[in-house]
């Protein structure tokens, strides 16, 4: 392919751009008619981040660097940690962790135990941002976390950014569905800001013109 294209060379480059402007005009179109409606629910602190199988977590014990490591969650949902056996973990969030592990060890060998769990599993503790912005990349998720503030982490749009159809992509019930949504308005206060959920994708488009 990259020999035909060193011969085609020209008609290669314009083929290319007619593709990036096809994806680039399907991506920047126009704000979807129900993007309030299919973005109006905004996860909660006690619904983000449970663990499930094949999850993994890292557990830091302040002074004990051999209980602190690296963990993978088992097909039954546990964990295996030294001196306190079996944990079930699945359907726990971190902080819920952290008390279990600081109390069991608290009851048996350490007086008071300062315990810390990391999530990391990306799906479910980031945002993606990409398209025209200054720096593309991760943002890290919190509860809270709106459309807004993770463009402006990611440095703003750039001067070539459509940002009246800014498309965000959410992974619901397993099916991926975008959602393009007016950012200009929302940055005006127009219209309604928009709350992320962990896994979402946020693409700015370039303008077609």
């Amino acid at each position: 392919m990259r020999n035909k294209c060193r011969a085609l060379r020209p008609a290669c480059i314009i083929l290319i751009l007619l593709l990036n402007a096809a994806i680039m005009a399907a991506c920047a179109s126009t704000v979807s008619n129900d993007w309030q409606a299919q973005l109006s629910t905004c996860p909660t602190s006690v619904e983000l981040g449970k663990f499930m199988p094949w999850d993994r977590l890292e557990i830091r014990v302040f002074g004990q660097d051999d209980l602190s490591g690296e963990y993978e969650v088992s097909p039954r949902g546990t964990i295996s940690f030294p001196m306190l056996g079996e944990i079930s973990v699945e359907g726990k969030r971190c902080d819920e962790l952290e008390v279990i592990i600081r109390e069991g060890l608290q009851a048996e060998y350490l007086r008071d135990p300062s315990v810390i769990c990391i999530n990391r599993e990306v799906s479910k503790t980031a945002v993606t941002v990409d398209g025209q912005v200054q720096k593309p990349g991760i943002v890290d998720f919190r509860p809270g976390l709106m459309l807004t503030d993770v463009i402006a982490q990611s440095g703003g749009p750039t001067v070539r950014a459509q940002t009246n159809a800014v498309v965000i992509v959410r992974k619901t019930e397993g099916a991926s569905k975008s959602v393009s949504v007016p950012y200009q308005d929302i940055l005006l206060g127009n219209a309604p800001n928009v709350c992320l959920h962990p896994a979402d994708l946020v693409y700015v488009p370039q303008s077609v013109f």
